[in-house]
């Protein structure tokens, strides 16, 4: 059984908690963009007294300052967990940050776009302009254990109540780092630097990030037909279409449609 969810029963059963309550703050829009999601968030574990703000908005900053404001008003609460409307993640994962005891901590998230590297980045060299920074490579990760990063996405993010009370409202603002680029995540990290504090990268917790895809019909260069994953930006992943009949035949086995499947002559 995972530690962290043997913790947490023996909790509810001897009444003890090993984490103070804290506030998950979610930025969606009217409605969450992926049940996965939704999904994620009924299972997840999480200490007693926990709340949850969940903002609406276009405004992301406003989103999340709005949650941290009414986590500020309860005393009793301290950490807030920084969480968008297109993430999945294992019941257990919020718990596990917890277990770090650092002030600030995200997961490890990679960016849904082409090239998909890790939303974790370096300091930024003399030469690089504003709101950019160089990022990590999935080569540059330790296999197990904390990094400490310049600054990140903040998906996952995992922040002290000593933390948002040092560097005071508004925590996020967008526009400060490059007039075209929203960056309020890392402005933010930018304000958790200055304040002398070190913010760090868990490669043992990973959050997955949701975005469309499309998919297409396309020949192989062999004439067989299969189906391929338009990801965006120019790059295009074709299956195999001996994956294509396995699959076909899963499905079969595991619902009450027929398919009809045959093997290509």
């Amino acid at each position: 059984m995972d530690e962290a969810l043997a913790r947490q029963e023996r909790a509810l059963i001897t009444g003890e908690q090993a984490h103070p309550p804290g506030a998950i703050c979610i930025a969606s829009g009217e409605l969450a963009r992926f049940p996965h999601f939704t999904h994620s968030m009924l299972h997840l574990l999480r200490p007693h007294a926990s709340t949850i703000e969940m903002h609406c908005g276009l405004n992301v900053a406003a989103n999340f300052n709005a949650g941290i404001r009414r986590t500020l008003a309860n005393p009793d609460l301290q950490w807030v967990w920084i969480m968008g409307d297109d993430h999945e993640f294992e019941a257990t994962t919020l718990l596990r940050l917890l277990d770090r005891q650092v002030d600030v901590l995200v997961p490890l998230c990679v960016r849904r776009q082409p090239p998909f590297i890790p939303v974790l980045f370096r300091e930024p060299e003399s030469d690089t302009p504003i709101g950019q920074f160089p990022p990590f490579h999935w080569h540059q990760l330790p296999s197990t254990g904390l990094l400490e990063v310049y600054t990140a996405g903040s998906a996952g993010m995992l922040i002290r109540r000593s933390v948002l009370e040092r560097i005071g409202d508004p925590w996020f603002e967008m526009g400060q780092m490059g007039k075209d680029l929203t960056n309020e995540d890392t402005y933010f990290c930018k304000k958790v630097q200055d304040c002398g504090i070190k913010i760090y990268a868990d490669m043992d917790v990973q959050l997955d990030h949701w975005t469309p895809v499309s998919f297409r019909p396309i020949r192989t260069e062999a004439g067989r037909w299969t189906v391929a994953m338009n990801l965006g930006n120019g790059l295009q992943v074709s299956l195999p279409p001996d994956y294509l009949l396995e699959l076909v035949q899963v499905v079969k086995e595991e619902s009450k449609e027929n398919f009809g499947l045959t093997q290509p002559a």
